[in-house]
């Protein structure tokens, strides 16, 4: 049984033992370790799942070694990008994946598993990029919504409505009787 701690989309954390992290079914069974005596055991569906940290972390290997790693960016669904360089020796099953990582600047690895559902993608970087976040357009507090919102205003306010353009309610037709 490996202990592992298990944050859940909606914020949650549990603290468990899992005996099969090979994300080949699409539910994760669990022996909670928590402090709520009337819990024991748990299965949780994969898309509920953002990410597990398994194990204790573990000191880094030498840069020498961590440097002929992979560095990727990991971008999950809410919108957090952790980047890493990943072990070679990455686990991945039919939903989910088991990576080792060490961030950049990090003295420590740890292993994280992360369910596909949880991801946009993980992307392979040819180098780390030195600019600061908000500067790679990774400030938390942008609202993306209202960056959508003014790139449609934009866009709409740059010349006269076209056909593909028009309000839904004015491409609607009317019922023959009301004409």
């Amino acid at each position: 049984m490996t202990l592992v701690v298990i944050s859940f989309k909606d914020g949650e954390v549990f603290h468990a033992e899992v005996a099969d992290l090979s994300f080949d079914l699409a539910v994760l069974a669990a022996e909670l370790r928590s402090v709520d005596p009337n819990s024991e055991r748990g299965i949780f569906a994969l898309t509920a799942i953002r990410q597990i940290i398994v194990g204790d972390p573990a000191p880094a290997p030498p840069a020498d070694v961590v440097d002929g790693w992979d560095r990727a960016a990991f971008h999950f669904i809410d919108g957090e990008v952790l980047r890493a360089s990943i072990a070679p020796d990455a686990m991945l099953g039919r939903h989910g994946g088991v990576w080792r990582i060490v961030e950049p600047g990090a003295d420590e690895m740890r292993t994280i598993a992360v369910p596909y559902s949880s991801l946009k993608g993980v992307f392979h970087i040819r180098q780390w990029d030195s600019r600061p976040p908000v500067d790679r357009g990774e400030d938390g507090q942008l609202d993306q919504l209202a960056r959508i919102l003014a790139e449609r205003e934009m866009h709409a306010s740059s010349g006269p409505p076209t056909p593909h353009r028009r309000a839904l309610l004015a491409r609607l037709r009317r019922p023959r009787d009301q004409q």
